[in-house]
């Protein structure tokens, strides 16, 4: 049975302090997941390291999706991963996989890479085939959706245009960043996107789970239920209603 878990604030921006004191602001601080999107009582440093290991046995390079430090941004960026994986066409997800993908902080990249880079990139992808690892930063632009609900009908409707359009936009924005990045094979597209679903979406990628919300609680896929707290009314666009949730739960008992 899946935990619900009521959070009292808007879908952006939910208060941090507010939380439960199974739900953690920082990452590290509960724990995480395994590549099988599995409670891991592995630091989440471990599973960076893990996922490079996975990636170089298999002559593969990694790609890391760059969870925030602030925690709102978290919100934001995992709903974005979660429009591209959950939504993308099979040209925008037949990249991935070609790579190895775990989602990490900076500063948990830094002790593996410590090449890293600077800032907080959407992603970055790490060679696995030399010592040092060679990193390159992904980055885009990516609209952002405006914030809550429109009242009338009219507006509504134009709302949803609206908002089906910037998730195009924003997925198309990923899709490309991946091709420009690993490349734009036109080769079994359909095939290798089948086989990027049943990996990472299915499934979380390694350092997240999946959740959902439609504005009044959120929903962690694969945890048992143990309590709630008050509901707040926030609007979410529909195709950011399942996403990569990327704040860790404390598991008890």
């Amino acid at each position: 049975m899946n935990r619900r878990i009521f959070l009292g604030a808007t879908a952006a921006g939910l208060a941090v302090t507010a939380w439960p004191a199974f739900i953690r602001d920082a990452f590290g601080d509960g724990a995480a997941c395994d590549m099988d999107g599995k409670p891991s009582a592995a630091p989440p440093v471990a599973q960076v390291s893990a996922a490079f290991r996975r990636a170089q046995q298999a002559g593969k390079a990694l790609l890391v999706l760059v969870i925030p430090a602030d925690g709102n941004a978290r919100w934001e960026r995992g709903r974005a991963f979660g429009e591209l994986l959950n939504f993308g066409a099979d040209r925008d997800l037949a990249p991935l996989a070609g790579v190895e993908v775990v989602c990490a902080t900076m500063a948990d990249l830094k002790k593996i890479v410590p090449g890293a880079g600077a800032g907080e990139p959407l992603m970055v992808l790490v060679r696995t085939d030399k010592v040092p690892a060679p990193a390159t930063p992904l980055d885009a632009s990516l609209p952002a959706y405006k914030s809550g609900r429109s009242l009338d009908r009219a507006s509504w409707e134009q709302q949803q245009k609206d908002e089906e359009k910037i998730a195009a936009q924003r997925i198309g924005a990923l899709g490309d960043l991946l091709r420009r990045a690993l490349g734009a094979d036109e080769r079994s597209v359909a095939a290798r996107a089948a086989g990027v679903r049943a990996r990472l979406v299915k499934q979380p990628p390694a350092g997240a789970h999946w959740a959902s919300s439609s504005g009044c609680g959120t929903t962690i896929e694969g945890v048992e239920e143990s309590g709630a707290v008050g509901c707040g009314m926030g609007h979410v666009p529909e195709k950011s209603r399942r996403f990569l949730y990327f704040f860790s739960v404390e598991q008890r008992g």
